[in-house]
């Protein structure tokens, strides 16, 4: 089955910022308990895919793109390979991959782009695979990977574990994203998180209290401004160990006027709440002046998933 009625397809998907990450003590199977809230927001990749008799391949422009790979290490690579193998059809498809989302930077983008990839190669090839399958095969590839299939909000509940959806109402969260010159390595990350956690008398005990208030506040409902002491990142204290830019950051963005500032994801972005997008823009001029972040935008959430924008027959 290689034959559809499409003959291209154009998707975009967001990155995210996680407002909590809660991590636990590392268990015997190599990973850690963690718990985290996801929001999706309004910086987006676009990727197109298209027949190719000698694919995958990819071609990878915008920002960042020297930092990813262009071969079969890239996860839109590896996404087309395992919709293919669960079809048991072969992968002869393009992509063009036009980033905005920085790379290395804990907002996900490399998860979004596989996210975007299953999704547009399953209507590209007419297969009918359902979303909770795509969320089953995307977390194979990674953890994050299921969360950008809807987008939206959602809780994380920890490795190979379904996500929990979340109820969104009216409010919207206004982000500022400064990304910092110098990116981390996940693992250096969790690895220094490991020595922290060493030094503490009950550390299950004290995640599992953690991962409670997590599961337990209401993200999607609730005003943010009445949010902000939740917005606590467990992977902020050892990324801070390892590059000092993060904490300089922080503390520029609280200066600046920002409601709250918290690292997202395993860093180095430093993401920083406004009141409103006007708030938000003021808030962004005043970081860009100052010689600390390779990149300052606007962003606000949450925002939907996966989303295709252009089809042809």
């Amino acid at each position: 089955m290689t034959l559809t009625s499409k003959s291209q397809i154009t998707l975009q998907v967001p990155a995210k910022v996680n407002p909590q990450i809660c991590v636990g003590p590392l268990r015997k199977d190599g990973y850690h308990d963690i718990t985290l809230a996801y929001q999706a927001i309004s910086i987006y990749d676009i990727l197109t895919i298209s027949h190719a008799p000698n694919g995958p391949t990819i071609q990878v422009t915008g920002m960042d793109s020297d930092r990813v790979p262009s071969d079969g290490q890239n996860l839109v690579i590896k996404a087309a390979n395992m919709v293919a193998a669960e079809a048991k059809i072969e992968p002869l498809v393009h992509f063009e991959l036009v980033k905005s989302i920085p790379s290395e930077a804990g907002l996900g983008g490399g998860s979004a782009d596989a996210a975007a990839a299953l999704v547009g190669c399953n209507i590209l090839w007419n297969l009918s695979i359902s979303t909770t399958d795509l969320m089953h095969i995307g977390a194979q590839l990674g953890e994050d990977v299921p969360f950008f299939i809807n987008g939206m909000m959602a809780l994380g509940m920890g490795h190979k574990q379904p996500l929990v959806p979340l109820v969104t109402k009216e409010y919207t969260w206004n982000w500022v994203l400064g990304v910092p010159y110098r990116g981390l390595s996940t693992k250096a990350v969790f690895a220094q998180y490991d020595e922290i956690l060493a030094q503490s008398d009950n550390p299950e005990e004290e995640y599992l209290s953690r991962r409670q208030g997590c599961i337990e506040t209401p993200w999607g409902t609730t005003d943010p401004e009445k949010l902000i002491s939740e917005l606590v990142n467990d992977l902020e204290r050892p990324s801070s160990k390892l590059l000092p830019d993060i904490p300089t950051a922080l503390r520029a963005g609280k200066t600046a006027g920002a409601i709250w500032s918290l690292m997202s994801g395993s860093g180095s972005t430093c993401a920083f709440l406004a009141k409103d997008e006007v708030h938000a823009k003021s808030l962004m001029i005043g970081l860009q002046k100052l010689d600390i972040f390779r990149d300052v935008r606007m962003a606000n959430g949450p925002v939907e998933g996966v989303k295709v924008i252009d089809s042809s027959p």
